[in-house]
């Protein structure tokens, strides 16, 4: 059955200086990841709120996005939309999928009215919103009405995300399950990835796939079912 999902999807990357607190940049980023046997990378930047200007802050947001993608292009590797979102009134970090870039007008201006309203306002069938890593320190649990799933396993080697208990909590709210490398620096590139029938090839395709709950999640070669 296992052999069916051979199309491998990384969740969570960061490049700079799109994510001020990465130290790769959009070709290296594609360079490992290919390397590496992934057929697809989401990119979830940073997006919080600032003072900003949110022209100049969504440019940059998407230059990154431009010249990632148009080296995946080049290298035979499909790169997603996505983001990594934070409100103001904490510093829990959402990820979200199925979404394109004119829609990053209307996120920066929800970022200020927290992930209950944001979900009430913004979610539609096309978009998925996960909590990301929610057992590291100082984080709080988002009501699980106002999220779709929860990233269990969140491989960042340098925060302790403590993903044995997350995915004891995803499993006990019966939610969607991702896995992501959490991916800022080199030398930790891949360490888990979705595994899926076809090839995800943009962000609403994402979303899809992790509602229909047809993957597998790999980590260091073990693959497993999410649920």
């Amino acid at each position: 059955m296992f052999e069916e999902y051979k199309y491998k999807t990384e969740l969570h990357t960061h490049t700079s200086p799109a994510s001020g607190c990465s130290k790769i940049s959009p070709d290296t980023l594609t360079d490992v990841y290919k390397r590496e046997g992934y057929t697809s990378i989401a990119l979830t930047n940073h997006f919080i709120v600032s003072n900003e200007d949110p022209k100049i802050k969504i440019e940059r947001y998407l230059d990154d996005y431009y010249k990632t993608k148009e080296l995946g292009r080049k290298k035979g590797i499909n790169i997603i939309l996505g983001a990594e979102i934070r409100f103001s009134e904490n510093i829990n970090d959402y990820l979200l999928y199925g979404i394109d870039e004119k829609e990053l007008i209307t996120i920066n201006s929800l970022l200020d009215d927290g992930i209950v309203n944001f979900y009430k306002s913004y979610k539609n069938d096309r978009n998925i919103i996960i909590q990301a890593h929610p057992f590291r320190d100082n984080m709080t649990f988002a009501n699980p009405e106002y999220i779709d799933g929860i990233e269990a396993f969140n491989m960042h080697p340098s925060h302790n995300s403590r993903i044995g208990l997350a995915a004891q909590y995803a499993k006990r709210l019966g939610c969607i399950v991702t896995a992501g490398t959490d991916f800022h620096d080199y030398g930790y590139e891949g360490l888990c990835a979705i595994l899926t029938k076809e090839p995800v090839t943009d962000s609403y395709m994402l979303a899809a796939v992790l509602k229909s709950r047809d993957y597998l999640i790999e980590i260091s070669g073990f693959r497993f079912l999410p649920y």
